[in-house]
């Protein structure tokens, strides 16, 4: 079995943000964190499809995680919080790098 890297960043950034939705008090950022994960699974798991010719969904969604976990990184206090804030960030921020095609 073959796992792709895309699979499996989005994979970890979901479970981290649905972490972060259940350990948190304050549910804006952790919520908006969901959100963009869940529609960049299902974007990587082929079950929507989402076009803009004026706006890169992938950069939006992308820049969304990455600034959501990493307001939520800055505001936890616990060790599981932070481990999945950290999580979300990075990832948001390794997809925002391939999106902007700074990783290629």
């Amino acid at each position: 079995m073959h796992v792709q890297f895309s699979t499996a960043l989005i994979v970890t950034a979901l479970v981290a943000a649905v972490i972060l939705v259940m350990d948190r008090g304050d549910r804006l950022f952790p919520i908006l964190a969901l959100i963009a994960c869940g529609i960049e699974a299902l974007l990587v798991f082929h079950v929507i499809e989402l076009s803009s010719n004026k706006f890169r969904i992938d950069v939006i969604l992308a820049a969304l995680m990455a600034i959501a976990g990493g307001i939520c990184w800055a505001r936890s206090s616990g060790k599981s919080a932070v481990t999945a804030a950290t999580l979300v960030t990075f990832v948001g921020a390794i997809q925002l790098l391939f999106g902007l095609r700074f990783l290629t």
